[in-house]
């Protein structure tokens, strides 16, 4: 059996024209007006498998179909999944792949079968990072990191701020453990309420860059 896998997975729907990046947020953590990711994320993807940092990639337009070919590259080959790489756009206690959404709902239903799947080819220690926009951030996404590693059986790893070169507020929770960052950390709040997700910046804290390969040791 050959060592465990390193996939990446990204959102081929953000097919929009190339622009000035412009980023326009939202009452719920999300992030518009980026100008279309889906080619940037193909080429990150392209370049995590030359530097070998990930055995294969697939850009998905549904979390289904994301899960589904993440446990059939795991079955053809024979060996498990230790870390698994999400990219594209989220929000406070989400994060979408197309039109659907991974959140505490639907890993208990429309996703339940893809996700139990997912869970039988992860390998002991396995990681699982989100990288998009916000989705542990709030009451919402700290919710979300606890739901969601006690159903992987892993680590899950994401982010409180909206992200991009820069991304702050990277943190991660294993199964059976509470989320320890502060509730307010990544939030725009205006008179005691949150307003919508702050942008990450290098002061920020837990900062890692768009170029990191891996999770920091110990994050």
């Amino acid at each position: 059996m050959g060592a465990p896998l390193r996939l990446v997975v990204y959102d081929r729907t953000d097919t929009a024209p190339i622009a000035v990046p412009r980023i326009e947020r939202d009452a719920d953590g999300t992030a518009r007006g980026t100008g279309g990711l889906s080619r940037w994320w193909r080429i990150g993807a392209a370049g995590h498998r030359v530097i070998r940092r990930a055995g294969a990639s697939l850009g998905a337009a549904s979390w289904a179909e994301a899960l589904r070919w993440t446990v059939r590259e795991s079955e053809a080959r024979g060996v498990p999944i230790a870390e698994l790489q999400a990219w594209g756009h989220g929000g406070w206690g989400y994060m979408g792949m197309g039109k659907s959404r991974l959140d505490v709902h639907t890993i208990e239903g429309e996703l339940r079968a893809e996700v139990d799947a997912f869970r039988r080819v992860l390998a002991p220690g396995a990681l699982v990072w989100l990288r998009c926009c916000s989705a542990f951030g709030n009451e919402q996404g700290r919710r979300f990191a606890e739901r969601l590693a006690t159903r992987l059986g892993a680590r899950v790893a994401a982010h409180t701020y909206i992200i991009g070169v820069w991304q702050s507020g990277t943190h991660s929770v294993a199964p059976g453990e509470d989320a320890s960052w502060p509730e307010e950390e990544g939030l725009e709040i205006v008179s005691g309420v949150a307003r919508g997700a702050r942008v990450s910046a290098p002061q920020e804290p837990m900062t890692v860059t768009c170029l990191r390969g891996g999770l920091p040791d110990g994050w």
